[in-house]
């Protein structure tokens, strides 16, 4: 029976997580258990299950605490793991950080009751939620057997999604009855390959490459390339069927490991069936194809039933685990299910997969087969392989293992007209991990943007420098606020959702649109453009955000772009909010450096949170999620921050997509802006690709201020100021909002707008 559709984790969709920069997760590292007090029952009698109907294991049966599991029983010094109903039985460990690579050791065999002799244990990594776990890529089926106890190990590296995640525990799961003990898991020895980032800080002529540190790394090899295609393409076309297989020698280019054998290849024959010839493959076998030096445009082979099982259910849970070579790294292409339903039908079962190797975005020059899951006494086997490769380009390494400290380098002095990739390997001593992925560098050098030209009364062109490989360039044109003066709690934004009216929707059964996308919320809902939700929802003068709790996805908020880089990035945050289903952590945070504060929210009460916030950018966003998933409402968010004379805020108003290659764009129908506002303008240079399109980062500002008469606001800040009024002749100070006039001592006055 397969792991992925049985546990009860029930896990099949994908995964996206809230990343919070300045949480803090504990590393979990070595646990051992070797069930001594499991002192009740016997292998072949077992006590009664010690586990409560929500999981939970009394702390007394364990050497250290935090297991939990379904269908645990005590089995005279080793666990029984018993299918208690359709989801199986399991054991997990406590729940931490297993970040980076790890090693899981267990003895195994099937209890004498059980109704079939080969039964599987799946050992996994998994993430916690509250009703379910969600399935990370690592887990693999092992068989025990009636007739012994047998060690196996699993291996996995956490480096990707789930990396840093304190939600994690790994999970033993059965859907027989199985007997486990002397559990070990523990950090690997081994270096691990480096997870290698985006690139970072483009120039015209190079670029930031990035990567994660590996533990117990002194340094990296640093290698860049990039592809020069050749005058002709090249195709070539090969077959194998394994008829020179003898004595254990293998065909030019094959390799094979075994697994839990530590036999040599075989050959199978079947004439009768019309099997020439086949190479077995049995569990825990790793069955590699050559590397022909080109790209893989085509396969073909079948797959051959040698020796099947004698009850054909033992086949449950049997996988064929399929990875592709994309030159540097395995990556994970598909899994074969194997089950009774399909298998023992028919001798031969084909496969054409050369569609999906023509869109192959890897370019796989290799693929490797794993049988996992399969009774030892058994086989199934390969042949009739029928593959075609294609060579268009040649590799050319600019750096060939570069020694480096750090985990990120400089590169610089490249044709800016080439696409790069890079990778990165680990080392200590004269341990060398495996490469990273290669990562392409295919950003662009943020735009040089220039003075705006043609200005008049209600236009201007916006100018900038080509970006070499740009395909075109977006431009957004801002209304810019210029203080006059030191201004004290300048409201930067403020919205209450009070657009959001007679919906007939309230907070009881609020609204969600379970977006699983970002999408911008229209102004039927906001008084500002530019806001933006990921799992959300509204209620009557409220925002919503909903989240899957079970597969640990917290609804986001997230404003407007903002400029909160003045008074050295301090701002200030009201809001009011309040948790749904049950108590949580309001997360508020910086999107452009990652810092924020965590606010205890409830569902029995709306709170109004006052907190200070650093580290605020010229161009930010502000999140607003919650650390636990559960859904939230929020209401009347106000940002503020202190500005002082000649300071600059940005709104934008309008984005202009240019032709092709364009380096200016007319920006028309401008309003007369108010007072003490002007214009202001950034470009960012997109490139065009099939697998989507590619942005630089935003230009500078580029203000536009000559003709709209903002030329002196510093001069008139200096002035002595003698009084403030509104408009209709009250007396007003430095708090009055609106439209106010505030007279100098030279007798000259100016008007500002606060809001």
């Amino acid at each position: 029976m397969n792991v992925s559709t049985t546990i009860k984790t029930l896990a099949v969709t994908a995964i996206m997580t809230v990343a919070v920069p300045f949480a803090a997760t504990a590393q979990t590292t070595d646990i051992s258990e070797d069930f001594s007090l499991f002192t009740e029952g016997s292998e072949d009698s077992p006590s009664a299950a010690i586990n409560s109907e929500n999981g939970n294991i009394p702390a007394r049966y364990f050497h250290t605490t935090g297991w939990s599991g379904y269908g645990v029983h005590q089995a005279g010094g080793a666990c029984a793991l018993i299918n208690p109903d359709q989801y199986g039985a399991q054991l997990n460990t406590v729940v931490g950080t297993y970040t980076g690579a790890y090693v899981v050791k267990v003895r195994a065999k099937t209890i004498s009751s059980n109704y079939q002799d080969n039964t599987r244990l799946n050992i996994g990594l998994w993430e916690e939620a509250e009703n379910q776990y969600n399935q990370t890529t690592y887990y693999e089926n092992f068989v025990t057997t009636k007739s012994e106890w047998r060690e196996f190990t699993f291996k996995f590296d956490n480096n990707s999604i789930y990396a840093n995640s304190n939600r994690m525990l790994v999970s033993f799961y059965t859907d027989g009855k199985v007997l486990i003990d002397d559990i070990h898991v523990y950090k690997s020895t081994e270096l691990t390959a480096p997870v290698a980032y985006r690139a970072t800080n483009f120039t015209v002529d190079g670029f930031t490459a990035n990567w994660a540190p590996v533990e117990n790394a002194t340094h990296y090899l640093f290698s860049l390339f990039h592809n020069e295609k050749t005058p002709v393409t090249q195709t070539e076309d090969f077959t194998e069927d394994f008829s020179s297989l003898s004595n254990g020698t293998l065909p030019e280019g094959w390799t094979y490991t075994p697994g839990t054998s530590g036999a040599a290849p075989e050959q199978y024959v079947n004439e009768e069936g019309g099997v020439q010839s086949a190479i077995k493959i049995k569990n825990g076998d790793i069955i590699t194809m050559p590397d022909n030096g080109g790209r893989l445009t085509a396969l073909t082979f079948s797959f051959i039933e040698c020796k099947m099982p004698r009850n054909v259910e033992d086949l449950w849970g049997t996988e064929l685990i399929v990875e592709m070579w994309d030159g540097f790294n395995w990556k994970n292409f598909t899994t074969v299910q194997i089950d009774a339903s399909e298998y023992g039908n028919q001798l031969r079962h084909e496969f054409d997969w050369s569609r999906f190797f023509k869109k192959d975005k890897y370019k796989s020059t290799k693929v490797r087969f794993r049988m996992s899951g399969l009774p030892d006494d058994c086989a199934f086997g390969l042949t009739d392989f029928s593959w075609s490769t294609e060579s268009s380009s040649t590799l050319v390494y600019d750096l060939k293992d570069e020694k480096v400290e750090g985990t990120s380098y400089v590169v610089s002095g490249m044709d800016p007209e080439t696409d790069y990739s890079y990778t990165i390997k680990a080392v200590n001593g004269d341990e060398v991990s495996a490469s990273s992925s290669a990562v392409e560098a295919d950003g662009l050098a943020t735009p040089v943007v220039e003075p705006a030209t043609d200005a008049s009364h209600d236009s201007y062109t916006a100018n900038w420098q080509a970006v070499p490989k740009a395909s075109y360039y977006e431009v957004t044109n801002y209304d810019t606020y210029v203080a006059p003066e030191e201004e004290k709690g300048f409201v930067v934004l403020n919205e209450d959702f009070s657009k959001i009216a007679d919906t007939g929707v309230t907070i009881e059964k609020p609204m969600a649109f379970q977006n699983s996308n970002y999408m911008t919320l229209g102004s039927n809902m906001t008084y500002r453009s530019g806001w933006q939700c990921i799992w959300g929802g509204y209620a009557d003068g409220c925002f919503v955000g909903t989240g899957m709790t079970d597969y640990n996805i917290s609804g986001e908020l997230l404003t407007p772009m903002l400029t909160l880089s003045n008074d050295e990035g301090r701002f200030h945050v009201k809001v009011t909010a309040r948790s749904m289903i049950k108590d949580d952590e309001l997360v508020i945070y910086s999107k452009g450096s990652g810092k924020g504060v965590r606010l205890n929210i409830t569902p029995d009460e709306w709170r109004t949170f006052n907190v200070d916030l650093t580290d605020g950018q010229e161009s930010d966003i502000v999140v607003f999620t919650t650390a636990n998933h559960y859904p939230f409402i929020i209401d009347d968010i106000k940002i503020t921050q202190n500005l002082s004379a000649g300071d600059r805020v940005y709104e934008d108003l309008l984005t202009y997509t240019t032709d092709e290659e364009e380096t200016s764009q007319t920006v028309t129908n401008l309003k007369k802006p108010e007072v003490n506002h002007s214009y202001a303008y950034t470009v960012t240079a997109v490139r065009q690709r099939q697998a989507g399109k590619v942005s630089s980062e935003r230009s500078a500002f580029q203000n536009v201020d000559t003709f709209l008469g903002v030329k002196d606001i510093k001069d008139n800040a200096a002035k002595t100021e003698t009084g403030r009024f509104t408009v209709d002749g009250m007396k007003a100070d430095k708090n009055t909002r609106g439209l106010i006039i505030v007279k100098y001592a030279d007798g000259s006055a100016t008007t500002i707008l606060r809001r």
